[in-house]
């Protein structure tokens, strides 16, 4: 393998290394494979180097692989795909690359005859070759060396969070029981919540009722700076609730007593609001998100709508939430959106999305002698032409109502399958 590999078994780079001093395999097909595999690692978004040079390992992601990304034509990813295909499968049958993963030694593989449970042989057998390529016997298996599993994954760009080690750990811990010859030291679960949340009725009377009067003014028309506010909807309420909830929850959380939470003020006070506040900062990382940003906005509102707090305290509370919004982001979509927008606006792929509501009221129209299936695909084919052009949020875009948000700029009517028409 290449010096300082990452992984305990060939990588992409290897396998171009290997095809391209290869003497019996024709130039043309080696410019030809090396380039493929180069490029998957770059649709991928992954060194070569971190890439297992196995067809099992990249047969997901050679599936999901898409043209309109990575700038390709379809039949030049088809073409891509064969050949990493054909690369891969020629190394393990050709070089004797493992076709499985790192090779297990005699005593690992004799456990692992023993499994029959073909979901527990899947969840667990990347950490047996893990352990194997690095020498850990059986007996040696503990949290230390799952410790270094789940480093080792997270190199290799695949997440070992919780949930990875939850469902490797139930693995390991069945075959305890059911495989005489298995070791007999358990793995730890990690808890599916990192503690139990405090029930909302056992804070106390005065903090529940002040929340429950605070959220019952929202939803009447109220009046601030001259202008009247229309009440919330009962969506925006429940979120209202849920933040305050869990604001109260991370108070006691991080050593606020429960029984001085006693009212809205007392969690509104400064001390008690800047300590909940860098908590949620400090679970942000290094920055804190437009949910602690805008929490910090919330807690001046409502101390504000409620009269809760001094004027002092409202100024301090204000103090507070002016030093997070300077590290609000600027105006703009998230990087995640940005990078969904790449994707969507490659040349190519736009055009189509345009064009797409006009193929589906045509293949909806086909569909006459189906009303409702005709139905269905111009419904879809308005939807997607109004996010083309006016894009909105689903909810928004579902509660659209034909002849009252919706018109036809001529007065136009015309029924799918239907050619007869009128004016209005």
């Amino acid at each position: 393998m290449t010096e300082n590999s990452v992984l305990i078994e060939p990588s992409f780079q290897d396998a171009i290394a290997m095809i391209a001093a290869s003497e019996e395999l024709p130039e043309q097909l080696k410019r030809h494979w090396t380039t493929s595999l180069r490029q998957f690692a770059k649709a991928v978004d992954r060194p070569p180097e971190v890439i297992p040079a196995r067809y099992s390992a990249v047969r997901n992601d050679l599936a999901k692989w898409h043209h309109a990304p990575s700038g390709l034509t379809p039949k030049t990813v088809m073409n891509h795909r064969s050949n990493t295909k054909s690369a891969l499968l020629y190394l393990t049958h050709e070089k004797g690359l493992p076709q499985y993963g790192a090779p297990l030694t005699e005593e690992w593989r004799a456990l692992m005859a023993q499994i029959r449970d073909s979901l527990v042989r899947s969840r667990i057998s990347s950490f047996i070759r893990h352990c194997s390529a690095n020498g850990v016997s059986p007996q040696e298996v503990d949290e230390t060396v799952v410790d270094r599993f789940a480093e080792y994954r997270n190199r290799c760009s695949k997440p070992a969070d919780d949930a990875f080690r939850r469902l490797l750990a139930k693995a390991w811990n069945a075959n305890v029981d059911n495989i005489p010859d298995w070791p007999k030291r358990p793995l730890a679960v990690p808890p599916i919540k990192p503690a139990v949340e405090i029930e909302w009725e056992e804070f106390p009377q005065g903090l529940t009722k002040d929340v429950d009067k605070y959220l019952d003014g929202l939803t009447k028309v109220r009046k601030s700076r001259g202008r009247h506010i229309k009440p919330l909807r009962p969506s925006t309420i429940r979120a209202r609730r849920a933040e305050l909830q869990a604001a109260a929850r991370v108070a006691v959380k991080i050593g606020v007593p429960i029984k001085k939470l006693d009212s809205l003020r007392s969690m509104l006070k400064p001390k008690v609001a800047e300590k909940i506040l860098d908590a949620y900062w400090q679970k942000n990382g290094e920055k804190p998100k437009l949910y602690t940003i805008d929490l910090a906005r919330r807690f001046v509102a409502i101390a504000k709508e409620t009269k809760c707090l001094s004027e002092r305290e409202s100024e301090q509370l204000w103090e507070i939430w002016n030093r997070l919004n300077v590290e609000r982001p600027e105006e703009g979509l998230t990087e995640k959106n940005l990078d969904f927008l790449r994707k969507v606006l490659t040349p190519g792929v736009w055009g189509r999305v345009v064009k797409l509501p006009f193929a589906m009221m045509e293949e909806a129209r086909r569909q006459r002698h189906r009303p409702i299936r005709a139905a269905v695909i111009a419904q879809l084919a308005v939807a997607i032409a109004i996010e083309a052009v006016a894009p909105v949020r689903l909810e928004n875009l579902t509660s659209i109502k034909l002849g009252a948000n919706l018109n036809k700029p001529d007065g136009q009517i015309r029924t799918i399958g239907c050619t007869s028409r009128r004016r209005t």
